[in-house]
Parts: structure tokens; C-alpha cells; sequence
């Protein structure tokens, strides 16, 4: 793991080398990567597990305000699933429990 102070000065240099003269923090980055993800639908577990957090609930608290279309794009995924326009894929454990019943 790298140290923050690595990556800082790693970042500065990296900033100056490109001419970027905006102030933007190595804590700004992780908020523009962990926004732009979850508003792009990565789960929130796997971000929480990227960004250090031990409970995805933190990740959530705080970035709850990224993913006001989450209820489109879920009924959007539905639509297509139950319109067959897309193969759903279940994992095996489902596909045996569903078999069962």
C-alpha cells in the first residue's frame, strides 16, 4: 500500500508536469473515481471494497446523492431481461434453488 504522502508528492509533480494549475487534491480524485462510478452503476460493494471502507454503508451514506437513477436503471435492466432483449445469467446456487421448488 502506498503511502499518502508518496502519492501526494507523485501527484503534485504529476499535475505540474501537465500544466494543471487547478488546486485538485489526491482526496478530491477519490471522490471524482468513487462518484463517477457508482453514477455509472458499479456496485456500491465492490466500490466500498476499492475505497478501504469495511462496510459498504459508509460508501453508501456518502455517496447516496451519485445515484439518483438507480430505480431507472434497474427498471430499465428488468425491462430487457423480461423482454428477452438481453440473456440473464444466474449463478449456479440460484439456478439449483429455483430447480427445487
Amino acid at each position: 500500500m502506498l503511502m499518502y504522502s508518496l502519492v501526494d508528492r507523485l501527484w503534485r509533480n504529476a499535475r505540474a508536469a501537465a500544466g494543471i494549475t487547478r488546486k485538485i487534491t489526491t482526496h478530491w480524485l477519490r471522490h471524482f473515481f468513487a462518484s463517477a462510478g457508482l453514477a455509472r452503476g458499479v456496485p456500491v460493494t465492490d466500490m466500498a471494497e476499492w475505497l478501504g471502507h469495511r462496510d459498504p454503508k459508509v460508501t453508501l451514506q456518502t455517496y447516496a446523492h451519485v445515484m439518483p437513477d438507480a430505480p431507472d436503471r434497474l427498471r430499465s435492466v428488468m425491462d430487457a431481461v423480461f423482454n428477452l432483449e438481453t440473456e440473464l445469467s444466474l449463478p449456479l446456487e440460484f439456478e439449483a434453488i429455483v430447480e427445487a421448488a
